[in-house]
C-alpha cells in the first residue's frame, strides 16, 4: 500500500492506513524530534502523539501538498512545544538533576544506536554539540542538513519567515563553530 492509499484509508476511518504511515515515517520523525528534545523517550512520545493526531485530523490534510512536509511540520512544532513546556518545569535548582537526565539519555541513545546504523562514527560527538544549541536552532539544522530542505521549505514547515530561518541557521552554525573551537576538536575544520 502506498502513501496516497494509506491517506485515503485514514480519511474513511480505516486505521490500517496509519500503519503504513508509521512504518514509512516513524524513524525519520524520531530522528527529527530527538535533537530538538534531547531525550529519546520524549522524542518517541512526541512522534506517537503526532501519529495519533494525524489519525484524528487527517481530514485537515490538503492532498495537493506533500504529506511528508505536513507531517514533519507537526513533529517539529510539537517537539518545540514539548521542550518549551518542559523548560518551564525545570527550575534552577534542578540543573544537577537535568544534567543527570541528559547523561542517562546519552547512554540510552548509545544503547539504541543499532537502530540508527547509518549514523556516522562521530554521531555521539555531533549529538553532544547539537544538544548545546537551542531547540529552535537544532530544528532548523536538522531540517536543513538531515532532511535537505531549502530555506523556504524550512520556513513553511516551522511556520517562520525565510529570513528567520537564515538567521537561525547562521547563528546555529556560528555557535557550533565556537563549541568546536573551544573543545579544540579537529571536526568540521
Amino acid at each position: 500500500m502506498d502513501e496516497l492509499t494509506a491517506i485515503t484509508k485514514l480519511k474513511i476511518g480505516d486505521i490500517r492506513g496509519l500503519e503504513i504511515l508509521v512504518r514509512k515515517y516513524q524513524l525519520e520523525a524520531v530522528r527529527i524530534a530527538y535533537p530538538i528534545t534531547n531525550d529519546l523517550g520524549l522524542a518517541e512520545e512526541v512522534v506517537q502523539e503526532v501519529f495519533i493526531r494525524v489519525y484524528q485530523r487527517i481530514h485537515q490534510y490538503d492532498e495537493t501538498r506533500p504529506f511528508r512536509a505536513w507531517f514533519l511540520r507537526i513533529v517539529v512544532n510539537d517537539a518545540l512545544k514539548t521542550v518549551k513546556s518542559q523548560e518551564r518545569l525545570v527550575s534552577l535548582e534542578d540543573d544537577e538533576l537535568f544534567g543527570q537526565r541528559a547523561a542517562q539519555n546519552n547512554s540510552k541513545l548509545r544503547f539504541e544506536q543499532e537502530e540508527f546504523s547509518d549514523f556516522r562514527d562521530d554521531c555521539d560527538l555531533i549529538q553532544e554539540l547539537m544538544q548545546q544549541l537551542t531547540p529552535e536552532h537544532r530544528a532548523v539544522l536538522e531540517l536543513k542538513y538531515y532532511l535537505e530542505m531549502s530555506d523556504d521549505e524550512i520556513a513553511e514547515t516551522v511556520q517562520i519567515p525565510s529570513g528567520t530561518v537564515k538567521s537561525r541557521l547562521h547563528s546555529a552554525k556560528n555557535h557550533l563553530r565556537a563549541l568546536v573551537k573551544r573543545m579544540n576538536l579537529p571536526v568540521f575544520a
